[in-house]
């Protein structure tokens, strides 16, 4: 039960997605006025959904591990727990036009691509990076550098080389290895015992059930949502109100917190008085996204993920959704995500949905041969221009902190997240953060 409302503390929120979300929710909790400015017609950012197969699926595929302690808490606090699905993974990894499974330390004994020394170099490489938690030695040295040197030239061209490359393109042999390993540590905690077994999370109904429970909250605690509402221009005056300007509308509040990407809350700044915090901003770079989501009639493959790790191909993953939530949620239609990371030069972002689908479709075909597009049902395509910053050695000394130079603005976003990757549940996190940082500033 939240207080009564103090209408002197009023907060703006810029961006509807987990975070902004999460925000609000804790925020409006503690009594205070609120209202959450979101750009697109839906709430949710990247975890925002979509209908197909006469269901809710998310426009990115998603799923939370065992370890995502924020997200578990939340999804508990709104009464979702019940819906709460765990679900056996199974990854593939294909390789010179073979597939080759890859969930288990069994098949990485069997992977032939590598050695059998190799192989067991990776084992050790991995194990180490579950156990090693000094994870600051790391953010000095590049991924490429030190799988180079401690899993083999080998393994880093057949592995490591074509992840790298298919996420982050010109930027891959910047990467720093703590953001590696952070990927691989998270991971490698969620398996059991054995390490034979990972198990992954989903919501029934999708992702987009927590977000519906979240806007339900926020509209019983009071929080305006205004949708199709592009912030153009943020300033803090002296009189310690912060002005946005949406719309053509002039809005006036106490408190303003930020939860786009940097490089977009630079751009909505309205001042020269801080130039240097602005160009900080704007140095760190971004890579774009752009997924294929489509339902079929035809069960393609017997595996949840694929790793595609030919770097001439136009995707960097193929996943099965059927394979991790069963078809019955989805008019027993199969559920399919081809998807990648792009930079935002990439052709990508210029083509037509239809030539995607030709580019994608055909180069699906070489995986798996027996892949017949006239069984699709239907397709859509989704692109994100936001979608994942770069990690490199100097990323540290890049990252914003919550409380901004402009009096009563605050800043949180992903690109604050380090030395882990942006998630689910970080943007819990972080939402949580930067509330309590809020409200203790009140």
């Amino acid at each position: 039960m939240s207080k009564s409302i103090d209408n002197k503390n009023k907060i703006a929120i810029i961006g509807g997605g987990l975070t902004g979300l999460t925000a609000a929710y804790f925020l409006s909790q503690k009594g205070y006025s609120i209202t959450v400015f979101e750009k697109s017609d839906k709430l949710g950012g990247l975890a925002s959904t979509d209908e197909i197969a006469n269901s809710q699926i998310e426009k990115t595929y998603h799923h939370i591990f065992q370890t995502d302690t924020k997200i578990l808490k939340l999804i508990q606090k709104l009464k979702l727990a019940h819906l709460l699905r765990w679900e056996n993974s199974s990854m593939a990894i294909y390789y010179k036009k073979r597939i080759f499974p890859f969930s288990s330390p069994i098949d990485l004994l069997k992977f032939k691509p590598l050695s059998p020394i190799n192989r067991i170099r990776t084992g050790l490489v991995i194990f180490f990076l579950k156990i090693f938690k000094n994870w600051k030695k790391l953010s000095s040295v590049t991924a490429k550098e030190w799988l180079s040197k401690w899993n083999g030239k080998q393994a880093y061209k057949v592995i490591w080389e074509p992840l790298l490359k298919g996420k982050f393109h010109k930027y891959s042999n910047q990467i720093s290895m703590a953001w590696l390993w952070a990927r691989i540590h998270i991971r490698a905690n969620t398996r059991n015992k054995t390490g034979n077994q990972e198990l992954l999370g989903y919501l029934e109904g999708s992702f987009g059930v927590l977000i519906q429970e979240l806007e339900n909250q926020l509209s019983q605690n009071g929080v305006k949502i205004k949708l199709t509402s592009e912030i153009k221009s943020l300033t803090s005056k002296k009189c310690n109100k912060v002005i946005l300007q949406s719309n053509n509308k002039t809005f006036k509040f106490d408190k303003c917190i930020a939860t786009v990407p940097s490089v977009v809350f630079a751009d909505l700044l309205n001042t020269n008085k801080y130039n240097y915090y602005i160009n900080n901003l704007k140095d760190i770079d971004y890579l774009g996204a752009a997924t294929l989501v489509f339902s079929s009639n035809q069960n393609i493959g017997d595996k949840y993920w694929y790793n595609i790790n030919e770097i001439s191909f136009p995707f960097l993953a193929f996943i099965n959704h059927t394979n991790f939530i069963h078809k019955s949620f989805y008019d027993r239609k199969h559920i399919y995500y081809i998807g990648g990371y792009f930079p935002h030069d990439h052709e990508i972002f210029s083509k037509n949905e239809s030539e995607i689908r030709q580019i994608w479709f055909t180069s699906l075909k070489k995986i798996f041969p027996q892949f017949d597009e006239t069984q699709i049902h239907e397709s859509k395509i989704y692109r994100f221009k936001f979608a994942q910053h770069i990690v490199n050695n100097s990323y540290k000394s890049k990252i914003p902190k919550y409380i901004t130079p402009l009096d009563n603005v605050y800043l949180a976003n992903f690109s604050q997240i380090y030395p882990e990757d942006r998630g689910m549940n970080f943007a819990v996190r972080e939402g949580e953060n930067i509330a309590n940082i809020v409200a203790i500033d009140m």
